[in-house]
């Protein structure tokens, strides 16, 4: 047998041969059966009575989420219901495992990751409990997202050593070729009369994007992989059902290399699609993020082909009465545990913002909250400009009091302060290259002269401290050490050969800004001047 995968890493020439090995001998003994019998269910015109009614429950990017949140799109509802959070969401998936039981449907559930960053009880732990959560909660399979690798490879070898769950990833290996521990390539579900193989796709931008660890990790192609699974599973299936955490953009292109699948069901870019997204012959299912709402998707199975004949999918919103009939004790339990180890600290109110300071969402401009939190950083070092990428704030601060909760929800990565000395040519071509990529940054201290041109934008002018960049002057520039590590393409940054990590968490010294007591007055000035480009 010749098998060839494009890898965008390191790899054995003999390491599909043991993935293949060991991915078969996990998966090819007896079936997944636990689902109840199928019967008869209530299902679209035009199917047969052989046909069979499968419910596949998708979640992704939940974050950490344990605790329900304000459901901010109700503007016209006051107060404003509270919505998802880990219970409901256990207590959505039995209620609809007990109603399938009596419709004889199948039920199929799945998490398409990022499972605990993000939150104050996602962080306990560096997510072990967030975990132990979700492994209570009856997941069929879970695939791996770029966020669980944020402590390091090492420590995600451990939690899942710990907590035993049915990860998939698919495309990732270690430098030997053996599956990463703890992980599995797909696994094959007999639901509703169908043999389903269920394949784990990660992003291979992930080594960019997380724990400098996962470098070392051999990444491969995701259609590659994808097609290569698709061709050793055929006959040991119906169909193959990729979960991706790729983004919506990647999953558009991924089923236009790879075509021929009913279903993808995605992560990693939050989209919220409500009735899912027709691309060719192949529905994309993705939920949204932080656990507000489950995606349910009603399959009919064709009882000839065993393939997808009707495909209907939908977003449930996790409220109080949508969960009535569900019960999770243990999961409640175990949310309740996490959130008594993190609630007192979590709830003492830090300072006041005297109005709303958002994020930045529009390219080339800057948002009250990003300047802010780089004047903040700028100013606690004593640096010439303050650079943050805008992935790294993570929410909006309502006008009102502060707590460190909020604080959290805005910096919820363990990322600290570090200072980079550089020439102007230096900071200069950092910026031009950022421009150059179509990357907004947030700014302190620094106005950058951006000329639109027919293919995008360039950087002709930079200002630091009010005026023009000196090529040849030194300037400490101030950022976190997620960027200074390379992370988010910043490769360039790693180069610089005189810097200084402070070791003070990032939202540590935004709490310390905020303990002087003076509430905040936020700035919506941008830092960005475009011109019009000559003619």
């Amino acid at each position: 047998m010749r098998i060839s995968i494009r890898s965008t890493g390191r790899m054995a020439p003999w390491s599909w041969l043991v993935l293949l090995f060991v991915g078969l001998s996990a998966c090819r003994g007896p079936l997944d059966s636990s689902a109840p019998q199928p019967g008869a269910a209530d299902s679209p015109t035009g199917l047969e009575a052989a046909d069979q009614h499968l419910i596949i429950l998708h979640t992704n990017d939940i974050h950490g989420q344990v605790l329900p949140l304000p459901a901010t799109w109700l503007r016209d509802v006051q107060p404003q219901p509270m919505v998802g959070g880990l219970e409901r969401m256990a207590r959505y998936i039995d209620q609809t495992r007990r109603e399938a039981q009596e419709q004889g449907s199948d039920v199929l559930v799945i998490d398409a990751g990022d499972w605990f960053q993000g939150t104050p009880e996602g962080q306990l732990g560096q997510g072990r409990p967030v975990m132990e959560i979700l492994a209570s909660m009856g997941y069929d399979v879970l695939c791996v997202g770029n966020h669980e690798f944020d402590h390091g490879v090492q420590t995600l070898v451990d939690h899942l050593a710990a907590v035993p769950m049915p990860a998939l990833l698919a495309n990732v290996q270690e430098p030997s070729g053996r599956l990463l521990p703890g992980t599995e390539p797909y696994r094959i579900f007999e639901r509703a009369g169908s043999r389903i193989a269920v394949v784990g796709l990660l992003t291979t931008r992930t080594p960019a994007i997380t724990h400098p660890s996962a470098r070392e990790l051999v990444w491969n192609d995701e259609a590659e992989t994808l097609r290569y699974w698709q061709r050793e599973l055929a006959d040991e299936c119906d169909w193959v059902l990729p979960v991706t955490h790729m983004g919506l953009e990647d999953d558009v292109a991924l089923v236009q290399a790879v075509p021929d699948h009913p279903l993808l069901i995605g992560g990693h870019s939050h989209s919220l699609l409500r009735e899912g997204q027709l691309e060719g012959q192949t529905w994309i299912a993705q939920a949204g993020s932080k656990g507000r709402g489950v995606g349910r998707i009603d399959v009919w199975i064709d009882g000839r082909t065993k393939r997808p004949k009707s495909i209907e999918i939908q977003v449930v919103n996790l409220f109080e009465d949508t969960v009535a009939a569900g019960q999770a004790p243990e999961v409640a339990a175990l949310c309740a545990r996490a959130v008594a180890e993190t609630a007192e600290r979590m709830r003492v109110v830090i300072g006041s913002i005297t109005a709303d300071m958002s994020r930045g969402r529009e390219a080339w401009t800057s948002s009250p909250l990003g300047n802010w939190v780089t004047e903040v950083m700028r100013a606690s070092v004593g640096g010439d400009v303050a650079v943050q990428n805008r992935g790294g704030l993570r929410a909006n601060w309502k006008a009102g009091p502060i707590s460190r909760r909020d604080v959290f929800a805005i910096l919820p990565f363990d990322n600290t302060l570090v200072t980079l000395t550089m020439s102007g040519q230096e900071l200069f071509d950092f910026f031009a290259a950022r421009v150059a990529a179509g990357v907004t940054l947030e700014l302190s201290g620094a106005l950058l002269e951006i000329e639109a041109e027919e293919n995008g934008h360039r950087l002709v002018g930079l200002e630091i401290g009010g005026r023009a960049v000196d090529p040849s002057a030194t300037y400490r520039l101030v950022t976190n050490n997620y960027l200074a590590n390379g992370g988010d393409g910043m490769e360039e940054l790693t180069w610089i050969r005189e810097r200084q990590d402070h070791l003070e968490l990032h939202r540590d010294v935004i709490e310390q800004e905020l303990l002087r007591g003076e509430p905040i007055e936020p700035d919506g000035r941008s830092r960005y001047r475009i011109l019009t480009a000559a003619r």
